[in-house]
């Protein structure tokens, strides 16, 4: 236990120190051959304010128009990655791919880079593709920059894709933690575990999930001081960080690697039911591994009761956010969140969006629920808290949509779960997370 806890630790102050930081220069460098002095022209010049997730359909225009210039990518040790864009016919020079890795200042409110790797393209299908493996020690961000020899590539970086294979493996658990005291639920907690678990045996049929424990936060073995049973948890005011993040990785064995759901009475945000960050990408504790669920939705200034079947549903939905699912209509909150308005939907051609509803009012930035997933990494660029309405205007039942696990708001239409490419996305993402 005490070498676990020693393990634990040592993570939670990494993962702190990432925060403070975002990973400083000392980390490994990928790659096995010492590459030549970077070129200090080339050294991303953009306000990184995107990101482009591995197995991501839709990276939108925006990716496409600042990828040259420093967009962010998110990557794993041992992962291999093939970036990817149309060629530009008009182009005179292939352009080469330089990734830095950056960390943060605090002090001065500035990106510092740090070059990683030079890579060439090669040609296929009408492409170019960049091949490379990530030798990092830990999961982290890299940036990107394209150039021509003399400038910055200056031709079209159309449909850019970052496709990820990781070996890890298909299978993993999940903690439900309790967090405070939790009123009127309508069933003891080992029920709530065993229906999540049946949720993730109907919906999540692409991986598996071995177990889902329930842990109590008031027993955690080094913060359950901190948490009272007695005392409802409000996330986002009993403690700022709505994510819950310090219960990641909870320190015992077998269990530290597990998915970390994090159960509290309400967040703190009207119409709020859960959050998740987009592609959170950890199982290791720490920033990036909680989902957290509420089992009241604040309206109007009262508290009302979440059933136990819509705690699961949430959850279900947003671990699909954590493992890099989109919604499959995006609202405008959605946008908002991205800071990205060229994304309407979630780009697989099984999940079609309602294409009717994203122009509706229900659709639109109003009072009444804050976005349900948030972009990582809030150094780079702030976590909005926008809002959308709840409940549609007409009938949202008709979106072709409507069914899907990922659609953006409750419907009465029987829920038939994830299509064929969003399961793929759900394995290929656990694959690249260290577990």
């Amino acid at each position: 236990m005490f070498t676990f806890i020693r393990r634990f630790m040592k993570h939670f102050c990494l993962e702190k120190f990432f925060l403070l930081s975002f990973f400083t220069v000392c980390l490994v460098a990928c790659g096995t051959v010492e590459p030549p002095e970077t070129d200090e022209r080339f050294v991303p010049d953009g306000y990184l304010k995107f990101t482009l997730n591995p197995n991501d359909n839709v990276p939108g225009d925006s990716i496409d128009a600042n990828f040259a210039h420093g967009v962010r990518i998110f990557v794993h040790p041992k992962a291999h990655y093939e970036l990817s864009f149309d060629k530009d016919v008009y182009a005179q020079e292939k352009p080469q791919l330089r990734l830095f890795r950056v960390y943060w200042d605090d002090r001065v409110k500035k990106n510092f880079p740090s070059w990683v790797r030079t890579v060439d393209p090669v040609e296929e299908n009408g492409r170019y593709v960049y091949d490379f493996v990530c030798g990092e020690s830990d999961r982290s961000v890299w940036v990107t920059s394209l150039n021509d020899g003399e400038d910055f590539y200056k031709g079209k970086t159309k449909n850019v894709r970052l496709k990820a294979y990781g070996s890890y493996s298909d299978h993993f658990s999940v903690n439900l933690i309790v967090a405070g005291k939790i009123k009127d639920l309508d069933v003891s907690y080992d029920s709530l575990a065993r229906m999540l678990q049946h949720g993730f045996d109907r919906f999540y049929t692409s991986v598996k999930v071995d177990t889902v424990y329930v842990r109590y936060a008031n027993e955690h073995p080094i913060l359950g001081k901190r948490y009272s049973k007695s005392e409802p948890w409000i996330a986002g005011r009993t403690s700022d960080n709505q994510m819950m993040t310090e219960l990641g990785g909870w320190p015992e064995p077998d269990v530290y690697d597990a998915l970390d759901v994090v159960l509290v009475h309400r967040f703190k945000q009207e119409g709020l039911l859960g959050l998740s960050d987009l592609f959170a990408a950890n199982l290791g504790g720490g920033s990036g591994s909680t989902v957290v669920v509420a089992n009241h939705n604040r309206q109007d200034d009262v508290d009302m009761v979440v059933n136990a079947e819509r705690i699961v549903y949430t959850a279900l939905h947003e671990i699909g956010h954590f493992f890099g699912l989109r919604h499959t209509t995006a609202t405008r909150s959605d946008q908002e969140s991205n800071g990205d308005y060229s994304v309407f939907d979630d780009g697989f051609s099984d999940t079609p969006y309602c294409f009717e509803k994203t122009s509706s009012k229900a659709f639109l930035v109003k009072k009444g629920v804050t976005s349900d997933f948030r972009q990582p990494f809030h150094q780079f660029t702030p976590r909005y808290d926008y809002t959308v309405s709840y409940q549609a205007l007409s009938d949202i039942s008709r979106c072709p949509d409507a069914s899907n696990l990922m659609f953006p708001m409750e419907s009465e239409k029987l829920l038939e779960g994830f299509s064929k490419q969003q399961l793929e996305v759900i394995r290929e993402n656990l694959m690249l997370m260290p577990h």
